[in-house]
């Protein structure tokens, strides 16, 4: 729609501003939760830091997974220069899930190593993550990555010079899934200040997410994201997310009635 906005003749991406709007209305709604729990901000902020570098690393290395066929065209380079250059388009997207895997793990372990209450930070990133991808999701939107499928209701990308895809009316998924994630976002802020599911609410945004991605990209447009089965790499990322969500999701709720029940 509208990649590229320009402000004293310097160019700027409109998805990196919406990315950075995004990290900062989030991350501020996450130190306030921590610091309003009682606990140092600082450390919330490193774990702010350590999630974004989970997101860049993994977030690549998926798109470069799904892309790993421009690779082949490694045989064909002469110089060291066009050699880069055919790694930094195989690497130089982002996938959602990759940047979402990445950034539990090195959460994890951060939370480990610095002893954090685990249950507080857990719950605290089920709205963090909803939040920010609201923003993101817009960022696609203006840039026209994550484009839907061609319809009689929606927008056409007139002159995008980020991704090809011409000059048709197409289906605003990228808002849809906006939407969605601020619903979530909503829905798992109201739990947490009537304590509902306490402990448990990641695994419940795990759930409503990965539900909502795999039908979503029934309406997506864009091919370039791996196919297996009928269905894109997302999709069966989100299959699997799904049923090891409810199990955590439902297995934590049955150890503490048990738990209740033996007090």
């Amino acid at each position: 729609m509208y990649p590229i906005f320009t402000i004293f003749g310097k160019e700027y991406s409109m998805y990196a501003l919406m990315a950075v709007i995004g990290m900062l209305v989030s991350g501020f709604v996450f130190c306030r939760i921590i610091k309003k729990a009682g606990y140092n901000d600082n450390d919330a902020v490193l774990f702010l830091l350590v999630l974004a570098g989970g997101v860049l690393v993994g977030g690549s290395l998926l798109y470069g997974i799904v892309n790993i066929k421009n690779l082949e065209l490694l045989t064909e380079v002469n110089t060291i220069g066009e050699a880069l250059g055919v790694i930094g388009k195989t690497f130089g997207g982002s996938v959602f899930y990759g940047g979402l895997i990445a950034a539990i793990i090195s959460g994890l372990l951060f939370i480990r190593a610095k002893k954090l209450p685990r249950a507080l930070y857990l719950d605290s990133s089920a709205i963090l993550a909803p939040l920010f991808h609201a923003f993101a999701r817009i960022g696609c939107f203006f840039g026209g990555c994550c484009y839907g499928i061609e319809s009689s209701i929606g927008f056409c990308a007139k002159g995008n010079n980020i991704t090809d895809i011409g000059e048709v009316r197409r289906f605003p998924v990228q808002l849809l899934e906006s939407g969605m994630n601020l619903i979530i976002a909503i829905i798992i802020m109201l739990l947490a200040k009537k304590e509902k599911l306490k402990g448990r609410l990641f695994y419940l945004y795990l759930c409503l997410y990965a539900f909502i991605r795999f039908f979503d990209e029934f309406l997506r447009g864009d091919s370039v994201r791996g196919f297996l089965f009928g269905f894109s790499t997302s999709q069966l990322i989100s299959i699997i997310i799904e049923a090891i969500a409810l199990f955590l999701l439902f297995f934590s709720i049955k150890k503490k009635s048990s738990d209740n029940l033996d007090k």
